[in-house]
């Protein structure tokens, strides 16, 4: 297997799994448009979708304060993103966590030992 097809088919796992992480994926079901056996239920708008044509097969109703019709996207792509959104939320909640450690006790002894080590190393190379 060449390194290209390994790349290709990480990348397609990878999705998948952020495509059932948003729904249920049926493995027997046929999507009447393009035939591929692609199809996903997605909890949170309450409707079905191809993943391979990117399109609803569930139309939407016509009621403005529906919970799941009125907060649906255009096409499923678009829900695939929106989840990428809020996962990064997360994702940077984290990162600041991270980079903001100073509130911690131990996070703020070895901020301070890090800061003496830079001064120690300054004063050394400044000549």
């Amino acid at each position: 297997m060449s390194m290209r097809n390994r790349k290709n088919y990480l990348k397609s796992r990878k999705r998948r799994l952020k495509w059932s992480q948003l729904g249920y994926i049926s493995e027997d079901s046929v999507c009447p448009n393009c035939g591929e056996k692609s199809l996903i239920q997605f909890d949170r708008y309450d409707a079905w979708a191809c993943m391979s044509c990117l399109e609803w097969l569930d139309t939407a109703c016509s009621d403005p304060d529906c919970p799941y019709c009125s907060l649906r996207p255009q096409t499923p792509y678009e829900a695939y993103w929106l989840y990428d959104i809020d996962a990064g939320r997360a994702g940077l909640k984290k990162r600041w966590r991270c980079d903001n450690y100073q509130h911690k006790t131990d996070g703020m002894t070895k901020h301070e030992t890090r800061k003496q080590q830079h001064i120690i190393w300054k004063e050394k190379h400044r000549t």
